[in-house]
């Protein structure tokens, strides 16, 4: 261990004048580095740890959905459509379309509503 100490001092001087300048000179400055670098390395263990435990809690949720599945002997169907309401189908479409024009969204005391189209220029 102290070859190891050793090897980082003849390694990199400068950065060992300034660590040990912090710790004679602004103890407190030094100390608030040492609480960052901890803070750091802590979080660089919980990250991993907690995207592990998020990991398997979804695993689990989905052996859940496939045990449900296999109780139902058979596939798991949706009994509502993509909006919510109702049950349809599968392969069901709807189609609403209305005569009339849209009302308006705005008071027609505010203003006029402008619609725009894009147009691309030629070069």
């Amino acid at each position: 261990m102290f070859d190891s100490i050793i090897n980082y001092i003849q390694r990199n001087p400068l950065t060992t004048i300034i660590i040990v300048m912090l710790i004679v000179f602004a103890p407190s400055a030094f100390g608030a580095l040492l609480v960052g670098v901890a803070v750091v390395l802590l979080l660089l263990l919980a990250i991993p740890i907690y995207m592990l435990y998020r990991v398997r809690r979804m695993s689990r949720k989905m052996e859940d959905e496939v045990r449900g599945q296999n109780k139902q002997g058979g596939y798991y169907t949706h009994t509502r459509n993509q909006s919510g309401y109702g049950s349809s189908s599968e392969g069901e479409v709807r189609v609403h379309t209305t005569s009339e024009q849209p009302q308006k969204r705005v008071n027609e005391n505010v203003g006029d509503y402008v619609d725009f189209e894009e147009v691309k220029e030629k070069k």
